[in-house]
């Protein structure tokens, strides 16, 4: 089982290799993306266990042998589906039933499963036991959760996310393919993955003589929270103003900064968290313009502000591969032309859930314009 994840590292190592040619789009984080090992997940305590250290730093040991996943994490409950494993889920958590506008859209049977967190994302034990699951991921953003249930029942309990990094994305769609044996799916999903962000790699060259963009994102419906790592800026060509600040909470990539130091950052292009139906947005376009503390600002003056797709509790693996390129038409309008996004977002949701009109029917829902810009040859 080892063996088979060290070759889906070898076969991801190489796009992100090159990259290193690319230096003006790089960062700590990407060249990190070419050195990933997996090591936290390729541990191998025995023949039928695998020893992982999750994100708030637990070492958890995790059977090969998975039937019954209970996932109250969204991103993993996402990547169980775009492996083909979603019979493998017992239940689902609160969010993900009448919050993500996206999985029943993607896995229709998920309006099946049984729902067990409640509204404070919070759940007991005895609930747990009744679903038998073989393994129990959570959120790190919950980490007393973790640690409650941890001591409370007998499987694993694992409090894994991303972090908005894309190393730790891919190194989640490794272990999800091990215990659910997918390893050839995701091996096939790495290849997909990084295939496309060569092509983006590959478009802004063209722009590579340009200085980064300075980029704010406003994130969770609130203008002054912001991510810590947010890497489809990166790739995109943009310079992530908060990147390298400590997040303000633990298990989570997100921190708070003042309106003063938005202002002195003076970004070129502000974000805002589009995941969310316009009726329930609390950051919009309109109010962030119409803020005199902000007049001042670069992307306020010059009205460069854009809803982008985010987190959603985390990522959707599919969203956040197409939210590169998304970006990086806004970041460089003149190299947009180079794709038609309305169909690179039909083919990568394809790719993904085999569901093409899912990306249509999520931006019909969340009202984000995306320009349907005929491919150049």
């Amino acid at each position: 089982m080892v063996k088979k994840a060290k070759l889906l590292i070898k076969k991801a190592c190489p796009f992100f290799m090159s990259l290193f040619l690319f230096n003006l789009f790089l960062s700590p984080q990407l060249i990190a993306l070419a050195r990933f090992s997996f090591d936290r997940f390729l541990k191998q305590s025995s023949p039928a266990v695998l020893t992982i250290t999750d994100s708030l730093k637990r070492k958890v040991k995790v059977p090969l042998q998975v039937e019954r996943i209970l996932s109250l994490q969204p991103e993993i409950s996402r990547l169980i589906v775009a492996l083909g494993g979603g019979d493998r889920l017992v239940a689902l958590d609160r969010f993900i039933r009448f919050e993500d506008h996206l999985f029943s859209l993607i896995y229709p049977p998920a309006k099946s499963l049984p729902l067990v967190a409640m509204s404070d994302e919070s759940i007991n034990a005895e609930t747990v036991l009744r679903f038998r699951p073989d393994v129990l991921f959570v959120s790190p953003s919950e980490p007393s959760l973790a640690e409650t249930l941890s001591r409370k029942l007998s499987i694993p309990v694992i409090a894994l996310a991303s972090m908005g990094r894309f190393d730790f994305l891919l190194e989640e769609m490794v272990l999800v393919g091990q215990l659910i044996k997918k390893e050839g799916r995701a091996a096939e999903l790495i290849n997909y993955f990084q295939e496309k962000l060569e092509l983006l790699a590959e478009v802004l060259k063209t722009v590579s003589y340009r200085p980064k963009p300075r980029v704010y994102l406003a994130f969770w419906s609130s203008l002054v929270m912001t991510p810590v790592n947010y890497d489809p800026v990166k790739v995109a060509g943009g310079l992530n103003l908060a990147e390298g600040r400590w997040p303000s909470y633990l298990g989570t990539a997100r921190t708070v900064v003042s309106l003063e130091q938005i202002v002195h950052w003076n970004p070129e292009i502000i974000l805002i968290h589009g995941n969310y139906p316009p009726a329930e947005r609390q950051v919009t376009v309109e109010k962030i313009i119409e803020d005199e503390r902000l007049n001042s600002v670069k992307a306020v003056r010059e009205k460069r502000i854009f809803y982008t797709f985010g987190f959603w509790y985390w990522w959707d693996p599919a969203e956040a591969l197409f939210e590169c390129f998304y970006l990086a038409s806004l970041f460089y309008p003149e190299v947009s032309s180079q794709f038609n996004l309305k169909a690179l977002g039909e083919e990568i949701f394809a790719q993904f859930y085999g569901k093409p009109e899912a990306f249509s029917q999520l931006l019909s829902i969340l009202k984000i314009e995306i320009p349907d810009v005929a491919l150049r040859k």
